[in-house]
């Protein structure tokens, strides 16, 4: 639809779509207008709030005629806008119920006419920041932004980080906050506030609690479908050695013994029910090899590879099934709101299994609460995409990881359970994950296909938001979804315990003289 209005003494063209409208004036009044700014545009019933997206000022030579007067000729400003969401009882909403008539008046919105649109009420908020062009605090709705999925994307240096320790200590501040963060760097292990769980020597994590199928997969790197005769042989052994064992659950078994076990089976030797007849062997049984006979022992020497390898060795210490109580109370336990769970002394190729089973357990076990006494856990995914890739190429073992995260995105808010990933590829990002988010928080994306896949989750009108994020400097978000009033640039308020950063200064470090023992970094590779 398209409304024109034509007022006596100042001339102004106004188009008016669903979700955008046009501006164009002969007249000074918007000359100080910039890009970001909002202008209410209302005919006194409705009246729409509109950002400014484009701008465009045509020179007046360009526009003479034949019948045209010199003195009456002024240049024209076109002011191209999104409409974000229209005015109500004084208050600002995302819903647009209506359209203004023809005869509208179009202002600029000033700081304390913004600050009045704001309807927050502080208890249910916390303090992000300001909001850029009115340096007005910027709160977000603590409840909508946590008991609904939300997501944090920018690129690598955009102040990912630093948003996520922000929201963390203000998080923190409740009595009975309750955050899990998978920190793969290792960048929030310093938070007075949180318990820092290191995995590794100070925090073992035995390699039962994998289970048996994530044990095969995931340590011996043993793919089911291609290793049939091993793989029998070693279910076989397992549950000789694990008779409750469950496949797919952490039931403690010994690791030693499952070794003893296949050793038995590879050089195992079974009678034919026959004896010999004569000769020097006349009398004793026949023998023949067994099943399994001489087919085990490369990967006897896997399982055992793994105990020598040092890097591993926080898995094989000899935990009994009372510590998966231990790992899960300091997992979720009451003794600080903030349980960072620091995987940066661990390979990576057992850090994403981890992952895994730490979400499981935490999914598994509050499905198990009383709903009317539940307490809600958040899970922090730093670096998400790593292990919660939208790939269709996946193994058997790393999709089952990803389906445990898909299931917190479809179920987990009825059981407590919200997931809060951080990532600087969003378009590596599970599709589900990214479409059961219901806040974005974004920093400054370059990448096309990751604003694309941004745009494509948001609501008609915002997608021209997203486009103004490249410009974007550390530190700047914008935050569109249910848990903010209005959609804006937001300056990120960096929080009193910063995390760790992992930004190195090459020029300032080459510009030194270190020393490095490469010897000792060597033996702690191998």
């Amino acid at each position: 639809m398209n409304f024109w209005s034509c007022e006596e003494e100042k001339m102004k063209l106004v188009k008016i779509l669903s979700d955008s409208v046009q501006i164009r004036t002969n007249l000074s009044e918007f000359k100080d207008i910039r890009i970001n700014d909002l202008l209410s545009v209302s005919d006194g019933v409705i009246n729409l709030v509109t950002m400014v997206t484009g701008l465009t000022d045509t020179d007046s030579e360009e526009r003479i005629g034949e019948e045209d007067f010199l003195g009456e000729i002024t240049g024209i400003k076109t002011i191209d806008c999104t409409i974000i969401g229209s005015m109500k009882e004084g208050r600002f909403v995302k819903a647009i119920d209506a359209y203004p008539t023809t005869a509208v008046q179009i202002e600029k919105i000033g700081r304390e006419e913004f600050s009045g649109m704001l309807a927050n009420r502080v208890s249910e908020c916390f303090l992000l920041g300001k909001y850029a062009a009115y340096d007005c605090n910027a709160w977000i709705n603590g409840n909508k932004f946590f008991q609904r999925h939300s997501c944090i994307v920018g690129n690598t240096g955009a102040g990912k980080s630093e948003t996520v320790a922000r929201i963390l200590e203000e998080a923190a501040k409740l009595r009975g906050a309750n955050l899990v963060v998978f920190d793969i760097h290792g960048e929030y292990s310093k938070l007075s506030y949180a318990s820092n769980i290191r995995i590794g020597e100070a925090f073992p994590f035995p390699i039962w609690m994998f289970g048996f199928q994530d044990i095969v997969a995931n340590i011996l790197k043993i793919r089911e479908e291609n290793a049939t005769t091993v793989m029998t042989a070693l279910r076989k052994a397992y549950y000789q050695v694990c008779p409750e064992g469950k496949e797919n659950k952490p039931v403690y078994f010994s690791y030693g013994a499952l070794i003893a076990e296949m050793e038995r089976m590879d050089g195992e030797v079974v009678h034919t029910g026959e004896y010999y007849k004569t000769g020097d062997k006349a009398g004793t049984a026949k023998t023949t090899k067994g099943e399994y006979n001489g087919k085990l022992t490369s990967t006897i020497n896997i399982l055992k590879d793994r105990i020598l390898d040092s890097r591993y060795s926080f898995m094989f210490t000899d935990e009994l099934q009372s510590y998966l109580y231990y790992m899960m109370e300091a997992v979720l336990g009451t003794t600080k709101p903030v349980k960072n769970i620091d995987l940066s002394g661990v390979p990576h190729d057992v850090a994403l299994p981890i992952i895994g089973v730490i979400s499981r357990l935490i999914f598994d076990i509050q499905r198990q609460q009383d709903m009317d006494h539940i307490r809600p856990v958040t899970i922090v995914c730093d670096e998400a995409h790593v292990y919660i890739p939208d790939n269709f190429q996946l193994t058997a073992s790393q999709r089952r990881m990803v389906e445990v995260f898909e299931d917190i995105a479809k179920e987990g808010r009825k059981f407590g359970v919200t997931l809060f990933p951080a990532t600087q590829r969003p378009s590596e990002l599970n599709k589900t994950i990214v479409a059961q988010c219901a806040n974005m928080i974004v920093g400054k994306l370059n990448n096309e296909n990751d604003k694309a896949l941004i745009k494509g989750m948001l609501p008609d009108g915002d997608e021209a938001l997203i486009d103004a994020v490249t410009m974007f400097s550390p530190g700047e978000v914008l935050v569109i979804g249910d848990a903010v009033p209005i959609p804006l640039k937001i300056k990120v308020q960096l929080a009193k315990e910063r995390p760790v950063s992992r930004t190195i200064n090459f020029w300032d470090v080459w510009g030194e003289e270190r020393a490095y023992d490469i010897a000792e970094l060597v033996d702690r590779y191998i």
